[in-house]
């Protein structure tokens, strides 16, 4: 994954952010992930696409959340 916000997090974030993920806990997630930002903070849905694209390549099955089913 290549991904700009996720290689801000330090490692150890990383690593809490996959346990997150796995366990579904997606609120809990983006909480921990704008948390460990340094400012400037970036958009609450670039977060929920970062953590889709994480959640994707840990072969999480299901949206985390799509843009589209909140409009």
């Amino acid at each position: 994954m290549d991904d700009e916000l996720w290689s801000r997090l330090p490692a150890e974030v990383q690593v809490e952010l996959d346990e997150l993920i796995i366990s579904r806990r997606t609120v809990q997630a983006l909480q921990v992930m704008r948390e460990h930002m340094d400012p400037p903070l970036p958009a609450l849905w670039d977060c929920v696409e970062a953590l889709q694209e994480r959640a994707d390549v840990l072969e999480v099955s299901g949206p985390i959340r799509s843009r589209a089913s909140s409009e």
